[in-house]
């Protein structure tokens, strides 16, 4: 019987590691404006930073899929950086110096 109780309780032990160790990133799923591969490009390299997993943005629903270390940015910083490189999204609109930078055929507006 101890030995039952001391294998449960190893168990529950590592299920609660792994949950904790799971629960450092974050992922959402978003819209951004873009238009062409050049804006995937971007968008995707913009993303391309320490303590961010994964960057995928799908050019047909025009929307990305990001999966971040929520100790290291908040899903709003993620959307900044984003503006910053001239593409907005639902949370952050661009600025027209920002949105001015970009290729003539990667204007959404």
């Amino acid at each position: 019987m101890f030995k039952i109780k001391l294998c449960i309780t190893g168990l529950l032990f590592v299920q609660t590691i792994a949950c904790k160790s799971q629960s450092k990133f974050t992922e959402s799923i978003f819209e951004v404006k873009g238009v062409c591969g050049m804006c995937e490009n971007r968008i995707e390299n913009a993303l391309d930073l320490k303590g961010i997993k994964l960057a995928d943005w799908d050019l047909e629903s025009k929307k990305l899929r990001v999966i971040y270390k929520n100790s290291m940015y908040t899903e709003l910083e993620v959307h900044e950086i984003l503006a910053a490189v001239g593409h907005a999204t639902d949370k952050v609109k661009v600025t027209k110096t920002a949105y001015d930078k970009l290729h003539k055929c990667c204007k959404y507006e």
